[in-house]
């Protein structure tokens, strides 16, 4: 766990360049539409992959791993930026303009059943959160939020992490926005 901390907190006073990343979709087929990557219910984006380029040119990949039947985040110094040509249907590669780029000022680091289950940043003023968990559609369409399960969602408004229907535990006091 020490050493997963400390690979996000390499990246306290890097600079983020840009971003981009795998994301998946919240729902498979929306009224025979295809994949449904937006909803305005829904405050974050859900991801399978994300990788900062920093100021050097080098990058840092986020990703999950799991521990018994928990997910947590993983930092992954140098990680290739995957092929956007690869990705189709329910993923989509893109360049996530809407992450925050400029100096990382913070990094905080949350553990809880012993994984990394979230880390906040501070990058140019902005807040940036990251939680292992996913979205599951429900036989109703509704959206069911897990913690601690194998995607990545990215709120860039952290107090929005506290106001969506968890169905997995999140504690309160993990405010870091």
């Amino acid at each position: 766990m020490a050493e997963r901390s400390r690979e996000f907190e390499s990246l306290r006073g890097r600079r983020v360049e840009s971003w981009v990343g795998v994301e998946m979709a919240l729902r498979e087929d929306v009224t025979g539409h295809g994949a449904q990557f937006v909803d305005p219910e829904v405050p974050c984006l859900q991801l399978i992959r994300l990788h900062a380029t920093l100021e050097d040119g080098s990058t840092m990949g986020v990703t999950t791993y799991q521990d018994d039947a928990e997910f947590g985040l993983r930092a992954c110094p140098g990680a290739q930026v995957l092929d956007a040509d690869r990705w189709a249907g329910i993923y989509r590669w893109r360049p996530l303009t809407e992450l925050p780029v400029g100096q990382v000022d913070e990094v905080t680091v949350f553990v809880d059943d012993c994984v990394l289950a979230e880390v906040g940043l501070r990058i140019g003023a902005r807040p940036l959160l990251l939680i292992a968990a996913e979205l599951a559609e429900t036989p109703t369409g509704r959206l069911s939020f897990r913690r601690l399960d194998e995607s990545i969602l990215a709120f860039t408004d952290p107090a929005s992490a506290n106001q969506v229907p968890w169905a997995t535990a999140r504690p309160a006091e993990w405010s870091c926005g």
